[in-house]
């Protein structure tokens, strides 16, 4: 059971460094969106703040924080490697919890082959489907400030996950609505939608 535990605990950490890794390379690549301030000031993964320019200069709390974890983790899995005896058991469920936090990252882009939101890359491949969901009174990010208040939660949608942000610009939200729909579509063939507009062209 031991060996079953710290292989899938070595698996999660091989795969928190692959996409620490492909993070900070999708972050040397030229942003399609953002590129205005508007832009910047239009979208926040928490909805207290803006994001902050998706460059490796200015996400340097993300990387900090993820590389000092990630720093941990490799101590412990030295440990590991060196003593039979440690129980992995005990960090496996912390572990888990990283796969999904994406607080260290106030991040939101869109390169050449995908999104960038908050700690994860998502190729235009994985997208299913996208939606703009108004910000209501019944909403979770509802009375945090004036301007969410009248804003969308984007919700881009892949097989398993979700990533999402906040778009407080009609503006904004029209320019991410034509670039979503011009590369995402097109490279989703499980698209309900894609397959929908398809069929009404032929």
């Amino acid at each position: 059971m031991k060996v079953i535990v710290d292989l899938l605990f070595l698996l999660v950490f091989g795969y928190l460094c692959y996409r620490f890794f492909r993070l900070a390379i999708k972050m040397k690549q030229p942003a399609v969106f953002p590129i205005t301030e508007e832009d910047l000031k239009a979208i926040r993964t928490q909805p207290q703040k803006a994001v902050n320019k998706p460059l490796l200069s200015h996400q340097k709390i993300g990387l900090l924080m993820m590389g000092l974890t990630l720093l941990f983790l490799l101590i412990v899995v030295i440990f590991i490697l060196l003593d039979s005896t440690i129980q992995t058991s005990y960090f496996i469920i912390p572990l888990l919890t990283l796969l999904n936090f994406n607080q260290f990252w106030n991040l939101f882009a869109i390169v050449e082959d995908g999104v960038l939101c908050g700690g994860r890359f998502v190729q235009w491949k994985s997208i299913q489907s996208f939606q703009f969901e108004p910000i209501d009174t019944n909403h979770r990010f509802y009375g945090y400030a004036p301007e969410v208040n009248s804003g969308h939660e984007l919700k881009i949608k892949t097989k398993f996950t979700e990533v999402s942000c906040i778009v407080t610009s009609e503006a904004v939200k029209e320019k991410l609505t034509g670039l979503l729909e011009n590369h995402a579509w097109v490279d989703s063939e499980n698209s309900e939608r894609y397959n929908e507009v398809k069929r009404r062209e032929r």
